[in-house]
């Protein structure tokens, strides 16, 4: 095998095969009937499309569908992905340019379920089985075109040592294992395999290198839009060979046509189910250019990529070397690279949910490696030598042991804080372990929240109790609606960290009809939760009740973000409202 003939294919093999030693328990699990989830949350989006069309011949894809697969296989988890459009029609927000290269898989794990008597759904294990060997073959594709990448710039040692640090410094195995079924895996290899033959036609100017660089960068676009800013690079590097010629145009056409071409399913989509041609962003976020959260995706101990993956501070240097290597690289990756961060931290959940580190950044990792190796390679001196490298091995003990802690559920891949770094920094077994310093969960309405607040330590922490609306008078609300208040929420309260404490006295007219006050939180851009209190339902008539209720603030996306609160009483029904406030319980840490 000529990888075994080689130091940097030897590194490949061995990174390799610490992922295959890793994912064999997921495959027992699979086969002892453990785990029979092939995938819920964003995964389940980019999936379903497969099993769907092959078992109902359409794409019509109903959220009572996704809900009822859902549950059978994956414990009743909310298959939020199919959302309703606003001219009445269900789609499914995420992208399908991922079912495409699940779709090999899918076929055979199809025609093994057939063979072997299982249910022939997309759920059952021959399907899971492939899906997860399809991940482990991209991951195997991924280590070979980065290695071929590296080689077009670096010496067989450097290239060596510029994989085994990028594989362990950083969130890369992560990111690989716990999350196979995201776009990251697949567009870390994918993106490798596109950098290799752009840059390879630009130096040899073969049709065939221009093909491949072009098919791959549109399969990429049909994934995830956002690739689009991966065209940047061939652009700049045919701009330097032909400049703004007939021949720069008779090449670069390519690029945006197979971006087109792969997309025409999705478009088919939107059109035919959807009614409209073009439906980019059906989730509740949005990218907002003009306000983007660079500082904390960069640095927060949140998700801050570079507090997580600081061997990437050397790409500065690498940048250096590669501007004597190669200006149209040069050129070409320091375009990209701040666009690339911009957009991704304009994201307006630019946390990108569970992971660790930042998970997007992963996918541009091949193009890191580059400056990342240059890096390497420039160090000649003594002194130079052994501090780069003592800041790689840091680096690499660093990601290690937060790697352990994430599998042992110290490092919190959602409800990191500054706190809580600190309280598990460089620690293997903590007994008696504590969340008390996370981020609170904001997915869960816990009201022992507020007492375990205020015995947070001071001055480290603040707990605060705002009142945001008093009811001067006792109203009466017939069916409809009665607006109350709105706020600025970073203007009223020391912080988004907290939950709202709503007191009420109140009377229903009609026990068995809904009445409703309602709390939604949203930005100019975009509604980002709607928190539905139910107080006339399993009310005694006629009846004055007090109540005390609880509903978590929201993460803030934008200093401007605000609330709403107003009641909703349905058709037949009147509330009395005697007396109503609602507090804000934050808590502000230092």
């Amino acid at each position: 095998m000529k990888l075994l003939q080689s130091l940097s294919g030897k590194v490949v093999l061995l990174i390799f095969t610490v992922f295959v030693v890793s994912f064999v328990p997921k495959l027992g699990n699979i086969a002892s009937g453990e785990d029979t989830c092939v995938c819920a949350y964003d995964g389940y989006g980019y999936y379903v499309y497969l099993p769907h069309f092959f078992n109902e011949g359409n794409l019509n894809i109903t959220q009572e569908k996704a809900q009822q697969l859902q549950n059978e296989y994956c414990g009743g988890i909310y298959a939020y992905q199919i959302v309703r459009t606003e001219n009445g029609k269900e789609l499914n927000a995420y992208q399908m340019g991922q079912a495409l290269i699940e779709l090999p898989a899918y076929l055979i794990g199809d025609i093994s379920a057939r063979i072997f008597g299982f249910k022939t759904d997309g759920f059952s294990k021959p399907y899971y089985v492939l899906f997860i060997l399809n991940g482990l073959f991209f991951i195997f594709l991924g280590l070979i075109y980065l290695r071929k990448l590296v080689l077009l710039y670096l010496n067989e040692k450097t290239t060596a040592l510029t994989i085994l640090f990028l594989y362990f410094a950083t969130n890369i195995y992560t990111t690989f294992y716990l999350q196979n079924d995201l776009q990251h895996l697949f567009l870390f290899g994918l993106n490798s395999i596109f950098l290799y033959h752009t840059i390879q036609f630009s130096r040899k100017q073969t049709k065939k290198h221009l093909l491949y660089s072009a098919i791959i960068l549109g399969l990429t676009v049909a994934i995830r839009p956002t690739q689009v800013l991966m065209g940047i690079v061939p652009t700049i590097l045919l701009l330097k060979e032909f400049g703004i010629s007939l021949a720069f145009f008779k090449r670069i056409w390519i690029y945006p046509a197979f971006g087109l071409l792969w997309n025409l399913p999705q478009i088919a989509y939107w059109w035919i189910v959807g009614g409209e041609p073009f439906m980019p962003n059906l989730h509740s976020e949005d990218i907002v250019l003009s306000d983007p959260n660079l500082i904390d995706f960069l640095f927060s101990y949140k998700k801050g990529w570079l507090l997580y993956s600081p061997v990437f501070l050397i790409a500065i240097h690498g940048f250096y070397v590669l501007y004597k290597r190669s200006t149209g690289m040069f050129w070409a990756i320091i375009l990209f690279l701040p666009m690339y961060i911009w957009v991704m931290s304009s994201w307006e959940c630019w946390w990108y949910a569970q992971s660790f580190g930042s998970r997007v950044m992963v996918d541009i990792y091949p193009v890191l490696a580059i400056l990342i190796g240059l890096s390497i390679s420039h160090w000649k001196r003594g002194f130079t030598k052994i501090a780069g490298f003592g800041f790689l091995i840091v680096c690499s003990l660093l990601a290690m042991l937060q790697t352990h802690q994430g599998m042992k559920g110290y490092l919190s891949y959602e409800n990191m804080t500054k706190q809580h770094y600190w309280y598990i920094f460089g620690r293997t077994n903590i007994e008696p372990y504590s969340g008390k310093h996370l981020e609170m969960n904001r997915g869960a309405i816990d009201s022992t929240w507020i007492s375990n607040a205020q015995r947070l330590p001071k001055p480290k922490y603040r707990y605060s109790e705002t009142l945001i609306y008093s009811l001067e008078k006792p109203v009466t609300i017939p069916s409809g609606s009665l607006f109350l208040t709105d706020i600025v929420v970073l203007d009223k309260l020391p912080s988004d960290e907290g939950m709202l404490r709503i007191e009420i006295e109140s009377s229903t007219s009609d026990s068995t009809k809904s009445a409703l006050l309602m709390t939604e939180t949203f930005s100019i851009h975009n509604f980002y939760n709607w928190s539905p209190t139910e107080i006339s339902i399993g009310q005694r008539q006629n009846q004055s009740k007090k109540e005390t209720y609880y509903i978590n603030l929201q993460r803030m996306r934008h200093r401007e973000d605000k609330m709403h609160f107003y009641f909703v009483a349905s058709e037949g029904v009147t509330i009395d409202v005697k007396s109503l406030r609602i507090l804000g319980c934050t808590l502000k840490r230092k």
